[in-house]
C-alpha cells in the first residue's frame, strides 16, 4: 500500500511587487518536495504583479491565485485559507518578496512522521549589503508540559513574532478556524498565539530554511501604525494568558519583548511616514507613558542593561525626554544598523 505523501499549501499575499515575485514564487515551485499548491493573493495591485502570476500560473498548475480589492495582508491571506485543497495536510506562508532554500519543505517535513501540529525552522535576514543574520534554534519536540520553557525561549528567539517559518496543520486550522486578524502590524503573532493554543506537539528545526529579503532604501525602523500600541497591548496580553497556561514562572523574557515593541511604537514617530505634529506625538508619548500595563510590565526584563535602561526612562521620564531619547535610537537605527539589529535582537 503506497503512503500518502503530505500535501502543502503555500499562501503568498502580494501587493506592488513586480520587481521580486517572480523569483519568490520560483523559490516555491522549484522546492525539492513537489506534493504543494501555491496561493498567491494579489490584493489590489497596481503593477505588473497579476501580470506576473498569470504567466507563472500558465507555466505550472501548482500555481493558482487570485486578485481582490487591497485591504491589506491579513485579509489577502484568510482569502488564501478559504482556497486550500481538500487533501491539503500542512498549511506554511511566503511574503512575496522572501524565499525558500531549495529543500526548506522537504527539511521541515521530516518531523511530520512524529504527528507535530506547528513545526517552526530557522530563518535568515538577509540586509540590502548582503550581510545575513541566522535566528534559529536546536532541534528539539515540544510537548505541552515542556512550553513551561520552550515558550519563552522560542519567543525571546522571535521565533513566534512572524507567521512564515513554521508549517501548520490544516486540520486544525480549519476545526479551530484560527484567521488573521484585521491589522496592519502583529497579525503575525497573534495568528500564532491563536494557534499554540491547539497545539500537543510542536517541532522545532535548527537550519535557516526561510530568507527575509531587506531591500535597499528599506529602513530597519518600522512604518508608524496608528493601532500599533494597541495590538502591542493585546499580544502581550494574548502572551501573558499563553504563559498562565503553560505554567510559566518567570516571564522576564515576555516583558523583554512587550518592552520591545512598545520602543518600536515609540521609535515610528521618526519613521517618514508619521505626520503627527510635534504636540500629536507628545500626546502619543503620554497614552503610552501613563498606561498601566507599561508601568507594570516594562521592568525587570531579560533584556540586560540596555533595555532596562530604556525601561527606566519610559517609565520615570517626562515625555519630551522620552521623545529625544527615541530619537537617538532611531539615529542608530539609521546610522548603524549592525548596533540597532545587535541591541533588538538580544538572547
Amino acid at each position: 500500500m503506497e503512503i500518502k505523501r503530505p500535501k502543502i499549501s503555500v499562501i503568498m499575499p502580494a501587493y506592488n511587487s513586480e520587481k521580486y515575485i517572480e523569483r519568490s514564487v520560483k523559490s516555491v515551485l522549484s522546492q525539492t518536495w513537489p506534493e504543494l499548491e501555491l496561493i498567491a493573493v494579489d490584493d489590489g495591485s497596481t503593477d505588473r504583479t497579476s501580470a506576473i502570476l498569470h504567466r507563472l500560473a500558465a507555466a505550472d498548475s501548482r500555481l493558482r491565485f487570485i486578485r481582490t480589492d487591497n485591504h491589506g495582508p491579513a485579509e489577502a491571506r484568510n482569502a488564501a485559507l478559504k482556497m486550500i485543497a481538500e487533501d491539503t495536510d500542512y498549511v506554511t506562508f511566503i511574503d512575496a518578496d522572501d524565499e525558500l532554500m531549495p529543500d526548506a519543505l522537504e527539511y521541515a517535513l521530516e518531523p511530520a512522521a512524529s504527528g507535530a501540529d506547528l513545526i517552526l525552522f530557522g530563518f535568515s535576514i538577509i540586509e540590502a549589503d548582503g550581510k545575513e543574520r541566522d535566528y534559529q534554534e536546536f532541534d528539539c519536540l515540544v510537548r505541552s508540559q515542556d512550553m513551561r520553557t520552550a515558550f519563552p525561549r522560542l519567543y525571546k528567539a522571535n521565533l513566534l513574532n512572524q507567521v512564515w517559518g513554521k508549517l501548520y496543520s490544516a486540520r486544525i486550522l480549519r476545526e479551530k478556524g484560527i484567521r488573521f486578524k484585521d491589522y496592519l502590524w502583529g497579525e503575525d503573532r497573534l495568528f500564532v498565539f491563536d494557534y499554540l493554543e491547539c497545539c500537543s506537539l510542536i517541532a522545532v528545526r535548527s537550519e535557516c530554511k526561510y530568507r527575509y529579503i531587506m531591500h535597499a532604501g528599506e529602513s530597519l525602523i518600522s512604518k508608524f501604525y496608528p493601532k500599533k500600541f494597541s495590538v502591542c497591548i493585546e499580544a502581550d496580553i494574548r502572551a501573558q494568558e499563553l504563559c498562565h497556561r503553560y505554567g510559566v514562572a518567570d516571564d522576564a523574557d515576555l516583558r523583554y519583548m512587550f518592552a520591545k515593541s512598545v520602543f518600536s511604537c515609540i521609535t515610528t514617530l521618526f519613521s517618514p511616514s508619521c505626520t503627527l505634529s510635534d504636540e500629536g506625538r507628545m500626546i502619543y508619548i503620554r497614552e503610552i507613558r501613563s498606561n498601566p500595563r507599561v508601568q507594570q510590565r516594562c521592568r525587570d526584563t531579560s533584556g540586560g542593561v540596555p533595555v532596562n535602561t530604556l525601561c527606566y526612562i519610559l517609565r520615570h521620564s517626562r515625555p519630551r525626554t522620552i521623545l529625544n531619547t527615541f530619537r537617538a535610537v532611531a539615529l542608530v537605527g539609521d546610522q548603524a544598523p549592525d548596533l540597532f539589529m545587535k541591541l533588538k535582537h538580544r538572547k
